[in-house]
C-alpha cells in the first residue's frame, strides 16, 4: 500500500491554525498521495470537547476524514502495538499508530516526530517546501 498515515498532531494543526494553508495536511492533501488514519487517530480527534460544543468544528471534523481513510485495528496490528509499547516505552496510541503504519507499510506524517523516530521500519513523511 502507497500513502501516508496521517497522525493526530497533524489534524489537530490543521483545526487550530487559522491560515490552513501553512499547515502539513493541506500540503498532503495538494500531493494527491492517499492519505490515511488508524482508528486512534480518527478517535482522538473526535474526543475533543470543543468538536462536540461547536457545530463548525464537528463538520470541519467530518469534512477532513471524509477524504482519509480510516484503517481499523486488527490482530496483527494489535500484537505489533503490544510489542511497539514494550520495545520503544511508547504510550499505546503511538504504539498502535506505529503499529498500523508499519503494517500497511505507509509513511508517517506526525509533528512529533521524536515519538516515531527511533522505532525500527518507520518511515517519517516530510513535505516539500
Amino acid at each position: 500500500m502507497n500513502g501516508v498515515l496521517v497522525d493526530t498532531s497533524i489534524i489537530i494543526d490543521f483545526l487550530r491554525q487559522k491560515d490552513k494553508r501553512k499547515t502539513i495536511q493541506i500540503k498532503l492533501e495538494q500531493s494527491q498521495i492517499p492519505l490515511y488514519a488508524s482508528i486512534i487517530t480518527h478517535t482522538e480527534c473526535f474526543s475533543g470537547k470543543s468538536i462536540w460544543e461547536k457545530t463548525e468544528a464537528l463538520q470541519t471534523l467530518k469534512s477532513l476524514f471524509s477524504d482519509i481513510k480510516i484503517l481499523p485495528l486488527e490482530e496483527e496490528i494489535s500484537e505489533k502495538a503490544g510489542e511497539t509499547r514494550a520495545k520503544y516505552g511508547r504510550n499505546l496510541s503511538d504504539a498502535i499508530i506505529a503499529a498500523t503504519t508499519l503494517f500497511h507499510k505507509l509513511e508517517l506524517a506526525t509533528l512529533n516526530r521524536k515519538d516515531f523516530e527511533n522505532i525500527k521500519g518507520i518511515k517519517l513523511f516530510t513535505p516539500k517546501t
